[in-house]
């Protein structure tokens, strides 16, 4: 993806929701791997040379709008605020908004190379993460802390994405608890360690 520089200004945005609402559009017409550079800027009303300012290709188009979606929209991870679950990372999915978008989003999600790069993203996510936690852990517990939300997060996520795309299969709240359970610790020994809970929010 390219990398902008300066803040971006109205007509940046404008033309990039030009391009992306070409690309949607046109994935309801053809299939994703037939469609072209030259069908997205003419159905956008953008030159060649504009689309390329923005993007390397029609990937990073739904990329940038599925990473936008996540961190705005559809995921939130924060640390739990309950006194009993002080040392707690929730991943809340906002179950409301992935029901009233389920069609582009499963669309776009379906496209491999779309989910490895969001599996990246998690990744790259999860290891600030980790290194918030570096200065209470021993050297063990931090590795072992780095495996475990590596294992848990990123899991948790692919169980969920795979749900979702298989047109959601079991109620949302027996989801969460199938995924909650797996991610229960065998062992309290590593207390600095935190410990991973899924949950959907309906607003």
């Amino acid at each position: 993806m390219k990398q902008e520089t300066g803040k971006p200004n109205r007509q940046v945005e404008r033309t990039k929701s030009w391009i992306l609402d070409a690309v949607l559009l046109l994935m309801n017409r053809k299939p994703y791997g037939k469609i072209t550079i030259s069908d997205i800027c003419e159905k956008a009303g953008v030159a060649r040379p504009t689309f390329y300012r923005y993007y390397d290709d029609k990937d990073d188009v739904l990329f940038e709008h599925l990473s936008n979606v996540f961190s705005t929209e559809m995921l939130n991870i924060e640390k739990s605020s309950k006194d009993d679950e002080q040392n707690t990372i929730v991943l809340a999915f906002n179950f409301k908004f992935m029901t009233k978008h389920q069609k582009n989003l499963k669309k776009i999600i379906s496209i491999t190379d779309i989910e490895s790069h969001m599996i990246r993203n998690m990744e790259e996510y999860m290891m600030s993460l980790v290194d918030q936690y570096s200065k209470q852990l021993s050297a063990e517990e931090y590795l072992i802390c780095r495996y475990k939300l590596c294992y848990q997060i990123t899991g948790s996520l692919r169980v969920v994405v795979d749900w979702f795309i298989d047109n959601m299969p079991m109620p949302a709240k027996k989801l969460v608890s199938i995924i909650n359970a797996m991610n229960v610790p065998k062992t309290i020994q590593y207390r600095n360690i935190p410990r991973i809970v899924v949950r959907f929010k309906d607003d």
